[in-house]
């Protein structure tokens, strides 16, 4: 009877065993305000811009007047090298591809900055990933970019219309043009139900929780849990999340199967070196009626793979790019194909896990190199604008179990930020449970392991993360436990590293061609086609060589005027962005601006230790509080250039080591530069005075005592040696002289003084030497006593 119900028990634990966890996000709270952005600049002759450039970008915040300036590069890291684009018939077959070309589209990424008061230097803020859609005289452009740690996100008026919710401020139709919105993570209203919530219904729970058999202490599974999970035994296991959803086979109420807090802040499992994460998008006839077209839903693809990208390669040092991208028809078909099933209308008879399992089903026939596939729709179920496939990344095919279908696979419902919505679910897809909140501190899911403490000694992570399981002010990064969890999970099995290639750069342009905005070799100019070269008297744009008399472009060159010759000498080409990097001006003989020149390292620039890093003026603690956008934010030391940093959010006494560097130049160890990670130039007399100065509490004391010892050990000597040259100084007492006369005996008698004896002379024996002549021999002197 026992042996049958074991069996029993054992059977059911399998049958549940490989179940897959899902989280979902929900929608964001209303906005408290938006601002618009006004006066933006593209920093270039002409204000234009193609896929390659690099270049600056200003612009000011309405509300409150800001001035911020964006410096941009090339993303290049965001297309696979074979990437391609399938537009899929209502039929759900393929009518057409093509591979994505990288000069279509202008995608960047790089820094923020701000200026305080006007004219005053500019201040390093944080990060920026933007998407050009239409450069000139009035830019717009969207993305995201950071100030101090606070997510400004970029919209057009035609995109925060689509994805407002209920509450949110209205925009206005200004002369029927398109404008930027912009707003900020501190705008969104608190209120109870927030986003990012992981949910299966309301209950943070499994649902084979619920089952009293699950949940009964008797169970043989829970009773031989040790012995069931013999790959784990330097875990500790939890047997309610044996019967957790889990893709994950490796028991554990998370994606690592490890103790989480054992783990927090450690990027071992990681890569060590760049690389990158392929993903598969798949766009479903409602999100591409929502965006209008193919164009801009490809577009908006590229924006939310750029912003989330920044996230995992600051994190774990992997870069999120497109492999293929797969874009259905904006008419939706009257039943779902076969070949698509996924691909249909929103219905309530298709809740968002039915469309996410459909979704599953279509991904495992594929064979391809992608780490996973993204469904994005409108299509939601209630709240819920998101779910995933816990710890499903890099896995080939599907599965199918309690009539689900489960993959590499996730599911984005189009909402604002749509980009934060992706970064959450593709954490979830890499192994990443929820951090923990107040509510699962107390219910004993920490203990399960089934959510993140922020360390060791607090439970609750304050709702300040990117696997947050609702939205707060600030959510900017990953948190200390999720990093740990995630490159736990990845470093367990080589598999789920499998399917990441390494960081491929791409080459500037694919052959030259007049006409796409680069100078390339054999052409004098290139302003951009007849389009581009509207208004432009130095450039032919059919031969892409200068008009007659011209010597210069000004679409192109810095130095160049409008009637296409060389500015005067002296005129700014290239404006200081701080004590750190000076202004560069023109020649007068040539149209080029000089490089881009800066101060030495460690040159000082201010006080409270500032001093110039590759250009800026800056600090180690500085660098941790653009970082962690908080002001009681320091660096944990002065060694080693791996980003570590110290403050009170992440607990008392805890100092955690981000997948980042400090910027070459950065003070380090024995009076060292930071170089691509590396602290190079330092030496041991420097590192020796380095902890004396760091370690004062230690060091002060440790001296006054030695140097008390020494002190006493040099007076004592020197009294020894005062002591012993006294004593030599003293002179002898001589001993008393016997009286002269007889001595006294009985009778008291005198002693006769001595006579005087004979002086006697030999003659020298023979061999023997002759003394000299004022010297004699003597015969030896004898005292005669009386007795009584």
């Amino acid at each position: 009877m026992f042996v049958g119900k074991a069996l029993a028990a054992v059977l059911t634990a399998a049958g549940v065993l490989f179940q897959d966890a899902i989280a979902h996000s929900v929608k964001r709270n209303p906005l408290s305000s938006i601002a618009r952005i006004e006066d933006a600049v593209i920093q270039t002759p002409s204000h234009r811009v193609h896929a390659h450039s690099s270049f600056d970008v200003t612009f000011v915040l309405s509300t409150t007047h800001q001035k911020v300036r964006l410096s941009l590069q090339p993303n290049h890291d965001l297309f696979s090298g074979d990437a391609t684009i399938q537009y899929l018939g209502v039929d759900g077959t393929v009518r057409s591809s093509k591979p994505i070309d990288r000069r279509e589209h202008r995608v960047f990424r790089g820094e923020s900055f701000v200026q305080l008061e006007a004219g005053s230097e500019w201040r390093h803020a944080g990060w920026s990933r933007i998407n050009v859609r239409r450069d000139g005289e009035k830019p717009i452009f969207d993305g995201v970019f950071t100030i101090y740690d606070n997510h400004h996100h970029i919209q057009t008026k035609t995109a925060y219309r689509q994805t407002s919710v209920s509450g949110d401020p209205g925009v206005d139709d200004i002369d029927n043009d398109e404008y930027m919105v912009v707003w900020r993570d501190t705008d969104v209203q608190p209120r109870d139900r927030d986003e990012l919530r992981r949910d299966l219904g309301s209950a943070a729970t499994c649902g084979s929780d619920d089952l009293l058999y699950n949940r009964d202490e008797n169970n043989i599974v829970y009773r031989s849990l040790e012995e069931a999970a013999q790959d784990t035994t330097s875990w500790r296991i939890s047997p309610r999340a044996l019967f957790g959803r889990q893709i994950d086979s490796t028991p554990g109420g998370n994606g690592a199967g490890v103790n989480l807090a054992n783990s927090i802040g450690s990027t071992a499992g990681c890569p060590t070196t760049r690389k990158v994460a392929l993903v598969g998008i798949a766009t479903d006839c409602t999100y591409t009626d929502e965006l209008g077209d193919e164009d801009a839903v490809t577009s908006n693809v590229i924006q939310v793979v750029n912003a989330a990208s920044q996230l995992y390669e600051s994190s774990f040092n992997i870069s999120l790019a497109i492999g293929n991208l797969t874009i259905s028809e904006a008419t939706c078909p009257n039943s779902p194909p076969s070949t698509a099933p996924w691909n249909q209308p929103c219905s309530d008879s298709v809740p968002i896990q039915n469309r996410l399992s459909l979704f599953s089903q279509w991904r495992g026939q594929w064979s391809d190199n992608n780490a996973y596939w993204t469904l994005l729709s409108m299509c939601g179920t209630g709240p819920a604008v998101g779910l995933a496939w816990l710890g499903a990344i890099c896995q080939q095919g599907a599965s199918v179990r309690d009539n689900e279908t489960s993959a590499s696979a996730n599911l984005v419902v189009r909402t604002s930020p749509e980009w934060l919505v992706f970064a959450h679910e593709t954490g979830h897809t890499f192994g990443a449970v929820h951090d923990c909140v107040d509510q699962t501190c107390s219910d004993g899911s920490v203990t399960r392991q089934e959510c993140c403490p922020l360390s060791r000694g607090t439970c609750d992570a304050g709702s300040q993360f990117v696997m947050n399981p609702s939205t707060g002010n600030g959510i900017t990064r990953f948190s200390p436990c999720s990093i740990g969890n995630i490159c736990s999970f990845l470093g367990r099995s080589p598999n789920r590293l499998s399917c990441l290639t390494d960081n491929r750069g791409v080459t500037t342009y694919t052959g030259a061609q007049c006409g796409n905005g680069i100078v390339e070799h054999g052409e004098d100019c290139d302003c951009g086609g007849e389009d581009g070269c509207a208004g432009n008297t130095c450039c032919d744009p059919t031969t892409c060589r200068f008009t007659s008399g011209s010597v210069c472009d000004p679409s192109n060159e810095e130095c160049c005027t409008p009637q296409c010759g060389f500015m005067n000498n002296g005129t700014v080409c290239r404006a200081s962005t701080g004590p750190c990097d000076p202004e560069e001006v023109c020649s007068g003989t040539s149209a080029g601006c000089p490089a881009d020149q800066t101060a030495p390292d460690g040159q000082s620039c201010g006080s409270d230790g500032l001093t110039c890093a590759s250009g800026r003026c800056t600090s180690r603690d500085l660098q941790c509080r653009t970082f962690m956008g908080a002001d009681a934010t320091t660096s944990c030391s002065n060694s080693g250039c791996r980003l570590s940093c110290h403050s009170s959010q992440l607990g008392p006494n805890e100092c955690y080591i981000y997948n980042q560097y400090f910027l070459d130049g950065t003070p380090c160890e024995g009076g060292g530069r930071c170089s691509n990670g590396n602290c190079q130039g330092g030496s041991l007399w420097n590192q020796i005075v380095e902890w004396i100065n760091d370690n004062k509490q230690i060091s002060i004391p440790v001296f006054c005592v030695a140097g008390g010892l020494l002190l006493l050990a040099i007076i004592s000597c020197c009294w020894t040696c005062f002591a012993r040259r006294r004593r030599r100084r003293i002179p002898k007492v001589p001993s008393p002289s016997p009286p002269r006369g007889w001595a006294a005996g009985g009778g008291g008698g005198r002693t006769p003084p001595p006579m005087a004896q004979p002086r006697a002379a030999y003659a020298p024996v023979p061999g023997q030497d002759v003394p000299p002549q004022d010297m004699r021999w003597e015969p030896l002197r004898t005292r005669s006593f009386r007795y009584a």
